[in-house]
């Protein structure tokens, strides 16, 4: 997942792990060999049009939409005769206002329509406010989750505990497949436990009597523990 940052000097461009503290307290229950918390790529400013979300310093917002503003106007001067220019007057106006379009009221079709558009804050955007202080970890966490985005966990004693990004929303099936397409391909059911059952019951062992058996179109629920993935190819 790609997070822009704007204004904030003490974040650098590159990969980042999100650290995320339940998947910390899973390491004691669990024993695992090795942990994998879920891999963030940290983009700037100048990229921001293609993260999945961004974090903008309070004071930055007025760049954000100002580079919002010069996108539509070369977008407007360049309609055809004939073409719906509508959604972008609407998100013109929006951006008038020195709101970011994210801020804006607009329907899921129009949403998918500036997205295609090479306009940035139409992304969810966070402010933060560096001046009152601020906790890394926790403003990257929030733009995780404010895309959008879940995760469920994989781990045994011994081996990788590992957190798997996935869109909230997801089916098991396509859960499957973000580990590995033949485990999507020969899905069979999916073994999963609460992270809540799993933390109330101390280990892997005791919590076992709640470990449930779903099928291909289980929805995930954010943080679901899966034991195993039955398939067959």
């Amino acid at each position: 997942m790609k997070i822009a940052v704007l204004g904030l000097d003490d974040f650098t461009a590159g990969k980042k792990s999100l650290i995320d503290d339940r998947v910390s307290a899973l390491e004691e229950l669990v024993k695992p060999s090795k942990t994998t918390f879920i891999t963030l790529e940290l983009l700037d400013a100048s990229s921001a049009k293609e993260a999945d979300a961004i974090i903008c310093e309070k004071d930055a917002k007025l760049d954000l939409i100002i580079s919002d503003m010069v996108v539509i106007e070369n977008r407007m001067s360049r309609a055809v005769e004939g073409e719906d220019t509508n959604i972008f007057k609407k998100a013109q106006a929006v951006l008038e206002k020195n709101l970011c379009l994210c801020e804006g009221d607009f329907t899921e079709e129009e949403k998918k329509t500036l997205f295609g558009t090479n306009l940035a804050s139409i992304r969810p955007v966070n402010f933060v406010d560096k001046a009152a202080g601020y906790d890394g970890d926790k403003i990257l966490f929030d733009a995780y989750y404010a895309a959008g985005t879940i995760c469920f966990i994989t781990g045994a004693k011994d081996k990788e505990l590992r957190a798997w990004p996935i869109k909230k929303g997801t089916p098991a099936l396509e859960a499957a497949g973000v580990i590995h397409s033949d485990i999507q391909r020969g899905f069979i059911k999916a073994e999963i436990i609460d992270y809540n059952d799993l933390i109330k019951a101390g280990s892997l062992h005791l919590a076992k009597p709640h470990m449930h058996l779903e099928g291909k179109e289980y929805v995930m629920k954010d943080c679901d523990f899966v034991s195993t993935f039955r398939f067959n190819v």
